[in-house]
């Protein structure tokens, strides 16, 4: 045989041999990894079995109710967190519903900036042809994250840890994001408004006719919602004061922006 011809075969089964070492030594450390980071040697078997573990575990929360809720008893005695925590959840769930079945908002304590938020997106849904199911919600926790208080207006933000099913499809029913089979584990804040002082709230506030700021008896505004009776009459306004607090806006805070 041609002694070029064998170098020839030489080297190549060299090289054949080099690759096949490399390759059982990338194999061997891809299966170490795997067994490691998930308890199987499998890789994809590994990455499927963290898959289905974050889709069953809840989200955490931005938990800053010890701090807050002090401070918003002290300035409004009558509120009670665990209504509003009821209030802010069945919200959710009626939000998630609207969106799905492409309707209007329809819920006593939503807001019109957050009715016209649904609104908008359902819009932009239909004008894509697409449409985001939503099913089998559960919300796992909901805490206080933030408290703002700038004299004309009283902001209270819940986060809830939120678990469904979330899916888009386009106009042929092809899901294009999310998926079908695999839960959701997200988050949701809902910002809760209330009417502070009428005379400070501008056009760029919340606007007057989403909180009640009138007595119920004389119809005189309510400069001070905090007041107990009014200035004019002399009526109380307790209900004035609870039900002048609104739900005014829902954000998804873990995940981007969708673009319907």
């Amino acid at each position: 045989m041609d002694k070029g011809l064998i170098i020839s075969l030489t080297v190549i089964l060299v090289l054949l041999a080099l690759i096949c070492a490399a390759v059982f030594l990338i194999v061997h450390k891809v299966r170490e990894f795997s067994r490691n980071a998930f308890g199987t040697s499998s890789l994809s078997e590994g990455i499927k079995n963290q898959r289905e573990q974050l889709a069953d575990t809840p989200r955490s929360v931005m938990s800053m109710t010890r701090i807050y809720l002090p401070q918003i008893q002290r300035d409004f005695p009558e509120f009670n967190f665990e209504q509003y925590v009821q209030k802010s959840q069945m919200l959710i769930k009626d939000y998630l519903m609207a969106i799905s079945k492409q309707t209007e908002l329809v819920n006593p304590d939503a807001g019109d900036d957050l009715k016209n938020q649904v609104e908008n997106i359902v819009q932009d849904l239909k004008s894509s042809g697409k449409s985001h199911s939503y099913s089998d919600i559960v919300i796992h926790e909901t805490q206080i994250s933030a408290y703002r208080n700038n004299g004309a207006t009283v902001e209270i933000a819940f986060q809830s840890s939120v678990g469904c099913m979330s899916y888009v499809t386009d106009e042929n029913g092809r899901v294009i994001l999310g998926d079908k089979d695999i839960r959701t584990q997200t988050v949701f804040e809902t910002d809760l408004v209330y009417v502070q002082d009428a005379e400070k709230i501008s056009d760029n506030n919340y606007g007057k006719g989403s909180v009640g700021i009138n007595c119920p008896n004389c119809g005189a505004p309510v400069k001070n919602l905090g007041k107990k009776f009014c200035e004019y009459c002399g009526t109380a306004i307790k209900e004035v004061n609870i039900y002048s607090w609104n739900f005014n806006r829902i954000n998804e805070i873990t995940k981007n922006k969708k673009q319907y």
